[in-house]
Protein backbone atom coordinates (compact mmCIF):
# COMPACT_ATOMS: atom_id res chain seq x y z
CA UNK A 1 0.00 0.00 0.00
CA UNK A 2 1.39 3.38 -1.05
CA UNK A 3 0.21 6.82 0.11
CA UNK A 4 1.48 10.33 -0.53
CA UNK A 5 1.09 13.75 1.10
CA UNK A 6 2.25 17.26 0.34
CA UNK A 7 3.08 19.88 2.97
CA UNK A 8 2.46 23.44 1.79
CA UNK A 9 3.43 26.46 3.84
CA UNK A 10 0.48 28.22 5.48
CA UNK A 11 -1.87 25.21 5.38
CA UNK A 12 -2.84 23.71 8.75
CA UNK A 13 -2.74 20.09 7.56
CA UNK A 14 -0.97 18.03 4.89
CA UNK A 15 -2.64 17.57 1.52
CA UNK A 16 -3.26 14.03 0.25
CA UNK A 17 -2.06 13.57 -3.34
CA UNK A 18 -1.72 10.65 -5.71
CA UNK A 19 1.55 8.81 -6.20
CA UNK A 20 2.13 10.13 -9.72
CA UNK A 21 1.91 13.72 -8.53
CA UNK A 22 4.29 12.91 -5.70
CA UNK A 23 6.78 11.32 -8.11
CA UNK A 24 6.60 14.42 -10.29
CA UNK A 25 7.41 16.55 -7.24
CA UNK A 26 10.38 14.27 -6.47
CA UNK A 27 11.76 14.80 -9.97
CA UNK A 28 11.32 18.60 -9.77
CA UNK A 29 10.64 20.01 -6.25
CA UNK A 30 8.26 22.99 -6.43
CA UNK A 31 8.59 24.66 -3.03
CA UNK A 32 6.55 22.09 -1.08
CA UNK A 33 7.61 18.97 0.79
CA UNK A 34 6.33 15.64 -0.49
CA UNK A 35 6.12 12.45 1.59
CA UNK A 36 5.59 9.04 -0.01
CA UNK A 37 4.89 6.16 2.37
CA UNK A 38 5.19 2.53 1.23
CA UNK A 39 3.99 -0.33 3.41
CA UNK A 40 6.16 -3.30 2.51
CA UNK A 41 8.95 -3.42 -0.04
CA UNK A 42 6.94 -3.18 -3.27
CA UNK A 43 9.46 -3.68 -6.11
CA UNK A 44 7.26 -1.96 -8.70
CA UNK A 45 6.75 1.18 -6.63
CA UNK A 46 10.43 1.27 -5.68
CA UNK A 47 11.37 0.97 -9.35
CA UNK A 48 9.22 4.02 -10.11
CA UNK A 49 10.86 5.94 -7.29
CA UNK A 50 14.24 4.85 -8.64
CA UNK A 51 13.33 6.28 -12.03
CA UNK A 52 12.25 9.55 -10.41
CA UNK A 53 15.03 10.04 -7.83
CA UNK A 54 17.87 7.93 -9.21
CA UNK A 55 18.36 5.60 -6.24
CA UNK A 56 20.94 3.41 -7.87
CA UNK A 57 21.28 -0.35 -8.11
CA UNK A 58 22.79 -0.99 -4.67
CA UNK A 59 20.40 1.25 -2.75
CA UNK A 60 17.41 -0.26 -4.55
CA UNK A 61 18.63 -3.73 -3.65
CA UNK A 62 18.98 -2.72 0.02
CA UNK A 63 15.41 -1.44 0.06
CA UNK A 64 13.98 -4.62 -1.44
CA UNK A 65 16.00 -6.91 0.84
CA UNK A 66 15.41 -4.86 3.98
CA UNK A 67 12.97 -7.42 5.40
CA UNK A 68 15.28 -10.41 5.08
CA UNK A 69 18.40 -8.59 6.29
CA UNK A 70 17.58 -8.82 10.01
CA UNK A 71 21.16 -8.25 11.13
CA UNK A 72 21.55 -4.81 9.59
CA UNK A 73 22.00 -1.96 12.02
CA UNK A 74 20.73 1.61 11.94
CA UNK A 75 22.80 3.75 9.62
CA UNK A 76 22.93 7.03 7.70
CA UNK A 77 24.38 6.99 4.19
CA UNK A 78 24.65 9.59 1.47
CA UNK A 79 24.06 8.66 -2.15
CA UNK A 80 24.74 11.69 -4.26
CA UNK A 81 22.10 14.31 -3.49
CA UNK A 82 19.92 12.00 -1.43
CA UNK A 83 20.33 10.44 2.00
CA UNK A 84 19.30 7.03 3.30
CA UNK A 85 18.49 6.26 6.93
CA UNK A 86 17.87 2.58 7.72
CA UNK A 87 16.41 2.56 11.23
CA UNK A 88 15.48 -0.54 13.22
CA UNK A 89 12.07 -0.28 14.83
CA UNK A 90 11.77 -2.55 17.90
CA UNK A 91 8.97 -3.81 20.08
CA UNK A 92 8.43 -6.56 22.66
CA UNK A 93 6.15 -9.44 21.69
CA UNK A 94 4.60 -11.74 24.30
CA UNK A 95 6.72 -10.01 26.93
CA UNK A 96 9.72 -12.12 25.93
CA UNK A 97 10.79 -11.62 22.29
CA UNK A 98 12.32 -8.49 20.81
CA UNK A 99 10.74 -8.01 17.40
CA UNK A 100 12.75 -5.93 14.95
CA UNK A 101 11.72 -4.53 11.60
CA UNK A 102 13.44 -2.11 9.29
CA UNK A 103 12.12 1.30 8.29
CA UNK A 104 14.01 2.84 5.35
CA UNK A 105 13.86 6.60 4.97
CA UNK A 106 15.08 8.18 1.73
CA UNK A 107 15.10 11.94 1.52
CA UNK A 108 16.39 14.76 -0.57
CA UNK A 109 15.57 18.46 -0.98
CA UNK A 110 11.79 18.73 -0.73
CA UNK A 111 10.85 15.05 -0.52
CA UNK A 112 11.02 11.93 1.65
CA UNK A 113 10.14 8.31 0.91
CA UNK A 114 9.47 5.89 3.78
CA UNK A 115 9.51 2.12 3.28
CA UNK A 116 8.02 0.20 6.21
CA UNK A 117 9.00 -3.46 6.26
CA UNK A 118 7.05 -6.07 8.21
CA UNK A 119 8.46 -8.26 10.96
CA UNK A 120 10.06 -11.28 9.20
CA UNK A 121 9.68 -13.42 12.31
CA UNK A 122 6.03 -12.65 13.01
CA UNK A 123 2.74 -13.27 11.26
CA UNK A 124 3.54 -10.51 8.82
CA UNK A 125 6.58 -12.34 7.53
CA UNK A 126 6.65 -15.22 5.06
CA UNK A 127 3.45 -17.17 5.48
CA UNK A 128 1.45 -14.49 7.30
CA UNK A 129 -0.66 -11.58 6.04
CA UNK A 130 -0.49 -9.17 9.01
CA UNK A 131 2.47 -7.80 10.98
CA UNK A 132 2.37 -8.88 14.62
CA UNK A 133 3.15 -5.37 15.83
CA UNK A 134 2.96 -2.92 12.91
CA UNK A 135 4.78 0.35 12.92
CA UNK A 136 2.43 3.09 14.27
CA UNK A 137 2.32 5.25 11.17
CA UNK A 138 -0.68 7.13 12.59
CA UNK A 139 1.57 8.53 15.32
CA UNK A 140 3.86 9.94 12.63
CA UNK A 141 0.92 11.60 10.90
CA UNK A 142 -0.33 13.12 14.17
CA UNK A 143 3.08 14.61 14.88
CA UNK A 144 3.27 16.12 11.42
CA UNK A 145 -0.28 17.46 11.64
CA UNK A 146 0.60 19.13 14.95
CA UNK A 147 3.68 20.71 13.39
CA UNK A 148 1.66 22.02 10.44
CA UNK A 149 -0.36 24.09 12.91
CA UNK A 150 2.80 25.76 14.28
CA UNK A 151 5.25 25.94 11.37
CA UNK A 152 4.87 27.97 8.20
CA UNK A 153 6.50 25.28 6.13
CA UNK A 154 7.72 21.77 6.79
CA UNK A 155 10.83 20.47 5.08
CA UNK A 156 11.85 16.82 4.81
CA UNK A 157 13.62 17.15 8.16
CA UNK A 158 10.29 17.32 9.98
CA UNK A 159 9.06 14.10 8.34
CA UNK A 160 12.34 12.41 9.24
CA UNK A 161 12.08 13.72 12.80
CA UNK A 162 8.51 12.38 13.15
CA UNK A 163 9.67 8.85 12.27
CA UNK A 164 12.71 8.94 14.55
CA UNK A 165 10.68 10.41 17.40
CA UNK A 166 8.12 7.59 17.15
CA UNK A 167 10.92 4.99 17.09
CA UNK A 168 12.48 6.63 20.16
CA UNK A 169 9.17 6.51 22.03
CA UNK A 170 8.91 2.80 21.23
CA UNK A 171 12.43 2.34 22.57
CA UNK A 172 11.28 3.92 25.82
CA UNK A 173 8.42 1.40 26.01
CA UNK A 174 10.98 -1.41 25.63
CA UNK A 175 13.02 -0.12 28.56
CA UNK A 176 9.84 -0.13 30.66
CA UNK A 177 9.13 -3.74 29.68
CA UNK A 178 12.69 -4.76 30.58
CA UNK A 179 12.38 -2.97 33.93
CA UNK A 180 9.24 -4.99 34.70
CA UNK A 181 11.02 -8.26 33.88
CA UNK A 182 13.97 -7.32 36.07
CA UNK A 183 11.66 -6.38 38.96
CA UNK A 184 9.82 -9.70 38.68
CA UNK A 185 13.08 -11.64 38.62
CA UNK A 186 14.36 -9.70 41.64
CA UNK A 187 11.18 -10.46 43.59
CA UNK A 188 11.49 -14.18 42.94
CA UNK A 189 15.21 -14.24 43.72
CA UNK A 190 14.75 -12.51 47.07
CA UNK A 191 11.89 -14.81 48.06
CA UNK A 192 12.65 -17.15 50.97
CA UNK A 193 11.38 -20.17 49.05
CA UNK A 194 13.46 -22.55 46.95
CA UNK A 195 15.25 -21.19 43.88
CA UNK A 196 13.06 -20.96 40.80
CA UNK A 197 14.46 -23.23 38.11
CA UNK A 198 13.04 -20.93 35.40
CA UNK A 199 14.94 -17.89 36.66
CA UNK A 200 18.29 -18.65 34.93
CA UNK A 201 16.55 -19.05 31.57
CA UNK A 202 14.58 -15.86 32.07
CA UNK A 203 17.71 -13.92 33.00
CA UNK A 204 19.46 -15.29 29.94
CA UNK A 205 16.56 -14.29 27.66
CA UNK A 206 16.45 -10.82 29.21
CA UNK A 207 20.20 -10.42 28.73
CA UNK A 208 19.97 -11.45 25.10
CA UNK A 209 17.06 -9.04 24.54
CA UNK A 210 18.98 -6.24 26.23
CA UNK A 211 22.07 -6.87 24.11
CA UNK A 212 20.06 -6.85 20.86
CA UNK A 213 18.24 -3.71 21.95
CA UNK A 214 21.50 -1.95 22.79
CA UNK A 215 22.79 -2.70 19.29
CA UNK A 216 19.90 -0.63 17.93
CA UNK A 217 19.94 2.29 20.39
CA UNK A 218 23.59 3.25 20.03
CA UNK A 219 23.62 3.47 16.19
CA UNK A 220 20.41 5.51 16.17
CA UNK A 221 22.00 7.95 18.59
CA UNK A 222 24.95 8.27 16.21
CA UNK A 223 22.63 8.87 13.27
CA UNK A 224 20.78 11.65 15.07
CA UNK A 225 24.13 13.12 16.13
CA UNK A 226 25.23 13.18 12.48
CA UNK A 227 22.01 14.99 11.52
CA UNK A 228 22.66 17.55 14.24
CA UNK A 229 26.09 18.13 12.68
CA UNK A 230 24.29 19.16 9.48
CA UNK A 231 25.22 16.15 7.35
CA UNK A 232 22.22 17.21 5.25
CA UNK A 233 22.41 20.99 4.86
CA UNK A 234 18.87 21.08 3.44
CA UNK A 235 17.36 20.39 6.87
CA UNK A 236 16.32 23.69 8.40
CA UNK A 237 16.94 25.05 11.89
CA UNK A 238 13.38 24.35 13.20
CA UNK A 239 13.80 20.64 12.44
CA UNK A 240 17.28 20.62 14.00
CA UNK A 241 15.75 21.81 17.28
CA UNK A 242 13.43 18.79 17.25
CA UNK A 243 16.34 16.45 16.53
CA UNK A 244 18.10 17.74 19.65
CA UNK A 245 15.13 16.59 21.73
CA UNK A 246 15.31 13.14 20.13
CA UNK A 247 19.05 13.01 20.79
CA UNK A 248 18.53 13.82 24.47
CA UNK A 249 15.97 11.02 24.76
CA UNK A 250 18.34 8.57 23.09
CA UNK A 251 21.09 9.57 25.51
CA UNK A 252 18.76 8.82 28.41
CA UNK A 253 17.76 5.48 26.89
CA UNK A 254 21.38 4.42 26.34
CA UNK A 255 22.24 5.31 29.94
CA UNK A 256 19.20 3.38 31.16
CA UNK A 257 20.23 0.35 29.09
CA UNK A 258 23.68 0.40 30.66
CA UNK A 259 22.16 0.58 34.15
CA UNK A 260 19.83 -2.30 33.29
CA UNK A 261 22.80 -4.37 32.19
CA UNK A 262 24.42 -3.71 35.56
CA UNK A 263 21.21 -4.71 37.36
CA UNK A 264 21.01 -7.88 35.27
CA UNK A 265 24.60 -8.78 36.12
CA UNK A 266 23.79 -8.23 39.80
CA UNK A 267 20.71 -10.47 39.56
CA UNK A 268 22.80 -13.22 38.02
CA UNK A 269 25.23 -12.97 40.93
CA UNK A 270 22.32 -13.02 43.38
CA UNK A 271 20.91 -16.14 41.74
CA UNK A 272 24.26 -17.90 42.00
CA UNK A 273 24.48 -16.84 45.65
CA UNK A 274 20.97 -18.14 46.41
CA UNK A 275 21.69 -21.48 44.77
CA UNK A 276 25.02 -21.72 46.60
CA UNK A 277 23.37 -20.92 49.93
CA UNK A 278 20.69 -23.54 49.37
CA UNK A 279 23.35 -26.10 48.49
CA UNK A 280 25.30 -25.21 51.62
CA UNK A 281 22.11 -25.59 53.65
CA UNK A 282 21.59 -29.08 52.25
CA UNK A 283 25.20 -30.00 52.94
CA UNK A 284 24.86 -28.76 56.51
CA UNK A 285 21.80 -30.94 57.07
CA UNK A 286 23.53 -33.98 55.60
CA UNK A 287 26.61 -33.37 57.74
CA UNK A 288 24.53 -32.93 60.93
CA UNK A 289 22.49 -36.10 60.40
CA UNK A 290 25.66 -37.95 59.47
CA UNK A 291 27.34 -36.91 62.74
CA UNK A 292 24.26 -38.06 64.72
CA UNK A 293 23.87 -41.36 62.95
CA UNK A 294 27.53 -42.26 63.02
CA UNK A 295 27.42 -42.38 66.87
CA UNK A 296 24.35 -44.61 66.81
CA UNK A 297 25.98 -46.77 64.14
CA UNK A 298 29.12 -47.13 66.25
CA UNK A 299 27.18 -48.21 69.36
CA UNK A 300 24.89 -50.63 67.52
CA UNK A 301 27.85 -52.01 65.65
CA UNK A 302 29.70 -52.86 68.84
CA UNK A 303 26.66 -54.23 70.64
CA UNK A 304 25.60 -56.20 67.62
CA UNK A 305 28.81 -58.22 67.39
CA UNK A 306 28.23 -61.99 67.39
CA UNK A 307 30.27 -63.29 70.39
CA UNK A 308 29.30 -65.26 73.49
CA UNK A 309 30.05 -62.71 76.21
CA UNK A 310 28.15 -59.79 74.70
CA UNK A 311 27.13 -57.59 77.68
CA UNK A 312 23.49 -57.15 76.59
CA UNK A 313 22.68 -60.81 75.88
CA UNK A 314 21.87 -62.04 79.45
CA UNK A 315 20.10 -58.78 80.22
CA UNK A 316 16.34 -58.74 79.70
CA UNK A 317 16.51 -54.93 79.41
CA UNK A 318 19.66 -54.99 77.26
CA UNK A 319 17.89 -53.66 74.14
CA UNK A 320 16.34 -50.77 76.08
CA UNK A 321 19.70 -50.01 77.66
CA UNK A 322 21.33 -49.91 74.24
CA UNK A 323 18.68 -47.43 73.02
CA UNK A 324 19.26 -45.34 76.14
CA UNK A 325 23.00 -45.21 75.49
CA UNK A 326 22.35 -44.15 71.88
CA UNK A 327 19.95 -41.40 72.99
CA UNK A 328 22.40 -40.30 75.69
CA UNK A 329 25.12 -39.64 73.14
CA UNK A 330 23.09 -38.51 70.12
CA UNK A 331 20.62 -36.14 71.81
CA UNK A 332 23.30 -33.56 72.79
CA UNK A 333 24.65 -33.64 69.24
CA UNK A 334 21.17 -33.08 67.83
CA UNK A 335 20.57 -30.16 70.20
CA UNK A 336 23.94 -28.69 69.28
CA UNK A 337 23.14 -28.66 65.55
CA UNK A 338 19.65 -27.33 66.22
CA UNK A 339 21.15 -24.44 68.14
CA UNK A 340 23.45 -23.72 65.17
CA UNK A 341 20.39 -23.94 62.88
CA UNK A 342 21.83 -26.72 60.81
CA UNK A 343 18.68 -28.76 61.42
Amino acid sequence: MTSAWRFVGGRPSPETIDVEAALTAVRAPAGATVWIDIEGADPDTLARIDAAAGLGEFLLEDLIEGTSNAGRRTKLQQHGDLFHVAVRDCSVLDGRRLAEREVDLLFGPGWLVSVRHVDPGGPGGPGGPVDADPFPIDDVRRRLAAQCAHERGLDEGFVLWAFLDVVTDRYLAITDAIDERLDEAETRLLDDGPADTATPRELFDTGRMLTSFRHQVIPLREVVGALLRREDPAIGDPAILHFRDVYDHLLGISELVESQRDVLAGLRDVHLTVVSNQMNRSMQQLAAWGAILIVATLITGVLGMNFRDAPDLPWHIGFAAALGVIALFTLPIYLFFRRKRWL
